[in-house]
């Protein structure tokens, strides 16, 4: 979770580093983000939330990050609690 005049410069560093030439951001790239950006008390474990299934996460969380493919970096979006990228590291059946 970020603040909004936070977020973009969050994604732009993504970008920056990664996503325009469409490369995939490596995970222990996004967590030293995350821990930099975020004011999640996940932003400590690099932005981790674990595992977790549908309809534990609340809307437009939910609905990102089940749609975000595997290994890919969601764009920015809000949500009632606040600013979000989300990389979707796996799923399980």
């Amino acid at each position: 979770m970020v603040k909004e005049g936070k977020i973009n410069e969050a994604y732009k560093k993504l970008q920056d580093g990664w996503l325009e030439n469409g490369d995939k951001v490596p995970p222990p790239e996004f967590a030293k983000l995350a821990a930099e950006y975020s004011e999640c008390p996940s932003g400590k474990k690099g932005g981790d939330l674990g595992w977790f299934p549908r309809g534990k996460m609340a809307g437009p969380f939910q609905d990102v990050a089940f749609a975000t493919p595997i290994g890919a970096t969601s764009a920015p979006f809000k949500s009632t609690h606040g600013y979000h990228i989300i990389l979707c590291e796996g799923r399980k059946n």
